[in-house]
């Protein structure tokens, strides 16, 4: 039996749930938790940010890598959930050309990447042209970011 986190619905069990609806999208919602801000089903189940399915839908949540390699006395080093980030794209970036970076603070100061398995992903995206968004989802060691399209964000923070 595959493990996975406590309180949340298995990677499969989640997979089964996120049917879209008539209207396209899952049925999902952003909650407070004890961790945060998570995804939860409508019986209130918590999906796991991890769940790869997420990615049909253009929602992208992951831990904010790379928090540690900036000494920007200006970066922020205190988040809260809700809290709105920057996407800026790197594709010059010398260690991965599917680099997005992640900026927190007035002024803008970078905070760390988006990690390499959700980056390609994401890099495509914006190299589309689709807008994205992105929010703290938790504010642990090293903050969680959720990336998705300005209209799935909006649609998933509803009452």
């Amino acid at each position: 039996m595959k493990s996975y986190r406590a309180g949340y619905v298995s990677a499969e069990s989640a997979k089964e749930h996120l049917v879209p609806g008539p209207d396209g999208r899952p049925p999902l919602r952003l909650v407070s938790s004890n961790n945060g801000l998570d995804l939860a089903l409508p019986s209130g189940q918590l999906v796991d940010y991890k769940t790869l399915a997420l990615r049909h839908f253009s929602i992208f949540a992951f831990r904010v890598v790379g928090t540690g390699y900036y000494d920007d006395e200006d970066k922020p080093r205190r988040f809260r959930n809700g809290q709105r980030l920057g996407i800026l794209r790197e594709p010059g970036n010398e260690y991965d050309p599917n680099a997005v970076a992640l900026t927190a603070g007035r002024p803008a100061a970078k905070i760390g990447y988006v990690n390499k398995q959700r980056a390609k992903w994401v890099a495509e995206m914006l190299d589309s042209g689709q807008e994205l968004s992105a929010i703290v989802i938790q504010t642990k060691s090293s903050p969680r970011a959720l990336i998705t399209t300005p209209e799935m964000l909006e649609y998933l923070q509803r009452d």
